[in-house]
Order: C-alpha cells, then sequence, then structure tokens
C-alpha cells in the first residue's frame, strides 16, 4: 500500500510532467536522488521525449552521475531543460544551496520539479543520507524566490510539491 505522502507526491508529479510536456516537446532532463528507484527514476516515464540522466550523491544507487546537488561542478552550466528532485531535499544538509546550483545548471526558461514531505516520519538512510528538513509552501516560496518563478505549488496533507520555471 502506497503512503497518503507518496501518492501526493506522484499525483503533483504527474499533473506537473503534464504541464511541461505541453511546453517542451522534448529536451534533457536531470533526475536527482535515485535511491532505491528504478532504473532512470520512478518518474522519468512521464518524460517519455526526454534523455534522462539520473544523478545522485551514493554511487551505491547506480546513478549516471555521482555528486552532491549543492555542488554540481561536473555538471556545465545551463546543461538540462528540467530538473526533477522528488522526495530528496529534506536529505540535503546545506538545503539552502540548492536552488543557485538548480539555476546555474538549468537552461534559462527550464522547469523544475522539486517535492518533500511536510508531515512525515525520520527516514534516514545511513549512510548514504540523513534526514533534516521538513518543508511547507511557505518554505518552497522562500527557497526558491530568488532564483526561480514558482508556477504552482500543491500541498497536501503530508507532502508539498512546486513546479518552478528558472527567470
Amino acid at each position: 500500500m502506497v503512503s497518503q505522502t507518496r501518492q501526493e507526491c506522484t499525483d503533483a508529479v504527474t499533473e506537473f510532467s503534464k504541464i511541461i510536456n505541453g511546453r517542451l516537446p522534448r529536451g534533457e532532463l536531470l533526475y536527482v536522488g535515485i535511491a532505491g528507484d528504478p532504473t532512470g527514476g520512478e518518474y522519468s516515464p512521464l518524460f517519455p521525449n526526454f534523455n534522462v540522466i539520473t544523478f545522485d550523491a551514493d554511487s551505491k544507487w547506480g546513478p549516471d552521475i555521482v555528486g552532491d546537488i549543492t555542488g554540481a561542478d561536473i555538471i556545465y552550466d545551463e546543461s538540462y531543460d528540467v530538473i526533477v528532485c522528488v522526495q530528496v531535499l529534506e536529505h540535503v544538509p546545506n538545503l539552502w544551496d540548492v536552488p543557485g546550483e538548480m539555476s546555474r545548471i538549468l537552461k534559462t526558461g527550464g522547469y523544475a520539479i522539486v517535492d518533500s514531505p511536510w508531515m512525515y516520519p525520520y527516514h534516514a538512510e545511513p549512510p548514504s543520507f540523513g534526514d533534516y528538513w521538513r518543508i511547507t509552501k511557505d518554505g518552497f516560496r522562500e527557497l526558491f524566490k530568488e532564483h526561480f518563478n514558482i508556477l504552482k505549488i500543491i500541498e497536501g496533507e503530508g507532502n508539498t510539491s512546486c513546479l518552478i520555471q528558472k527567470a
């Protein structure tokens, strides 16, 4: 059985993917945080016309690129049209560095789907990742306001999902 938080995430990512696919017929997609996901990332099938590159801080998950989303200097500026970063931000210790780095690697006008539980049990998986934050809709607005236009936020009973666009 899927948790309510996970279902809220899936529903939001599905909705946001339809918006993105309607605006971008194809492109390059960076799928951030694949821990335990099927090959290519759990939500990558929602983007059938995109070249998906997976990215994770821990090589044990088998990503295409191993690195830290707060300092992904191995990725060129403006490399991706879309970033999918769901159920990841709560595991990033230096959360405030994420928006700037995502903005750097996204193409101008590019989209990102970011998502985090805000009512969910502790779920670290040492040594791969800890569990540091819970983010509400107000938190997403504050976190991403400097680098992105916030297109839509969906806050469920346990999860917050946000569709943002690089200005």
